[in-house]
């Protein structure tokens, strides 16, 4: 018979061993071995597919949130472009700027903000930008950025480097090539509003 201690350590064993098994088939299904895992484990993978599914729904959500609430900088008027990959900026007189994005591995990547050359340098793409994060922070979503400079009278890449990281922006492993900001990042804190 049994001791309860060694019951208890028996059971320990089996859930470490679930979590395991559970790691393994999610990873096993990401690496195209789905038709693998249906047949041996079908209800944990019916389980993952399920909790996937929802879990892009939710980004998809998040991201629309974002894009509803990036329409509203102030001074300026926000509207989708005819590809919703782009938002158009402008004020009473002016097409003043865009941004570039999408939705891509649940994040929100953006892919650039161009200001045009008559309003660069008034702090256009800061208040974009601020809008963004702070949209962003309240979505629990992730920025990815890939940057590169818009013709020679924009900022360098340096300088590019700079401005996002006093955006929280930071070079990561997760998004290689390109910058990352992670929701409600303590570099916010050092950042006017």
């Amino acid at each position: 018979m049994a001791t309860p201690e060694t019951v208890e350590s028996l059971k320990t064993e089996v859930k470490r061993l679930n979590r395991e098994l559970r790691a393994f088939v999610a990873v096993a299904q990401q690496h195209g071995l789905r038709d693998y895992c249906a047949t041996r484990h079908p209800k944990l993978t019916a389980e993952l597919e399920k909790y996937y599914a929802h879990s892009q729904l939710r980004a998809h959500q998040k991201y629309d949130r974002v894009l509803t609430r990036i329409r509203d900088v102030s001074g300026l008027q926000g509207a989708a472009g005819d590809t919703a990959e782009r938002t158009y900026y402008r004020n009473e007189q002016d097409n003043v700027a865009y941004i570039e994005h999408a939705l891509k591995n649940k994040r929100f990547v953006l892919g650039g903000i161009w200001v045009a050359p008559q309003y660069r340098g008034k702090g256009v793409a800061h208040k974009i930008l601020r809008v963004l994060v702070e949209a962003s922070d309240e979505a629990d979503l992730s920025i990815e950025l890939y940057h590169e400079p818009f013709g020679e009278e924009g900022l360098g890449v340096n300088a590019l480097v700079a401005f996002y990281n006093r955006h929280g922006f930071t070079r990561h492993d997760a998004v290689p090539g390109g910058m990352v900001r992670f929701p409600r990042s303590p570099l916010d804190l050092y950042t006017d509003k």
